[in-house]
């Protein structure tokens, strides 16, 4: 009976210290998730995010885990506030088998709010995994007795780097400031049109007779008013300047947002980072607006 129990114990104690074992090995590695958050994502960040974050979601109900991580670690860089992205990450490494990286994720996401409601269940899920990452088999190298080489020995080939993004997560911050323009002229456009029409009369005698308004259309061909005091004059003016403005931040948003979703769709794939000489080289991206009569949009140029 005792020699039963004392098996039993010592099981308990072999398991504990395997699990234990595994904690401490992952605490030893710095945790890229657990990075300091002391800035307030702009509006241009949040649309980035949300765009990336659509492009993750996608990614990830097509199977495509490793790729949906890229872009839901964009969404972090963009608003690291956004902490259930954390859980995301997590269930997309879960999905690759890569349970270390996983546990990383959710530890981050309780440092970062440990009172949060699924406390618990997340810090059940962490212990899961840790116990199935420590029962993983590991391969015990074998030692072995062999003639001394007599040739150079060859180097060992080393693991290649993770897939990088060439612009990062530029793209996504053109989209953002375009998703920021146009909610900025779609603003400006009726406020301008208000400003305008209030004092418009439509016509000469209808302004005489003060019947809407105190200004109207001159010289039609110029498309100059004529208005009979100066307030009138300087809303007017106000008016036509903020239609304007709407109208070319409208072309310019449209046009940033277009171009930010091309270019992350297009030209801003993962790729394997260059371990050449040239890979000391700097990627220049430049992203200009172009604003002009009858044309409105962003030119983006870059050095590869």
């Amino acid at each position: 009976m005792w020699g039963t129990r004392a098996k039993g114990v010592t099981l308990i104690g072999l398991m504990v210290g395997v699990s234990l074992a595994a904690g401490i090995a992952l605490a030893d590695e710095p945790n890229p998730f657990a990075v300091e958050c002391n800035r307030t994502a702009t509006e241009e960040d949040l649309q980035g995010a949300k765009g990336a974050h659509q492009a993750a979601r996608q990614f990830y109900e097509r199977g495509e885990y490793a790729r949906a991580i890229q872009y839901w670690k964009d969404v972090y860089n963009l608003d690291c506030n956004a902490l259930g992205t954390l859980l995301n990450i997590a269930n997309a490494y879960e999905k690759l088998g890569d349970r270390k990286n996983a546990i990383l994720a959710l530890e981050a996401y309780l440092k970062r709010d440990p009172e949060a409601a699924d406390a618990q269940k997340i810090q059940t899920r962490i212990e899961n995994l840790r116990s199935l990452l420590s029962s993983q088999p590991t391969a015990t190298p074998t030692a072995s007795v062999g003639p001394v080489p007599t040739s150079t020995p060859t180097a060992v080939p080393t693991a290649p780097p993770p897939p990088e993004k060439p612009f990062g997560i530029a793209p996504w911050v053109t989209v953002g400031v375009g998703g920021a323009a146009l909610i900025a002229g779609a603003i400006l456009l009726p406020v301008g049109l208000d400003n305008f029409y209030s004092v418009d009369a439509g016509s000469q005698k209808a302004a005489l007779a003060g019947e809407g308004g105190k200004c109207y259309l001159a010289y039609p061909e110029q498309n100059t008013f004529h208005c009979y005091d100066k307030a009138s004059a300087d809303q007017a003016t106000l008016g036509q300047g903020q239609v304007l403005t709407g109208k070319i931040l409208l072309g310019v948003g449209a046009a940033a947002v277009a171009g930010g979703l091309v270019w992350e769709f297009l030209a801003n794939k993962p790729v394997q980072p260059s371990t050449g000489p040239d890979a000391a080289k700097n990627t220049k991206v430049r992203v200009t607006p172009s604003v002009g009569p009858g044309l409105s949009g962003v030119v983006v140029q870059g050095s590869f």
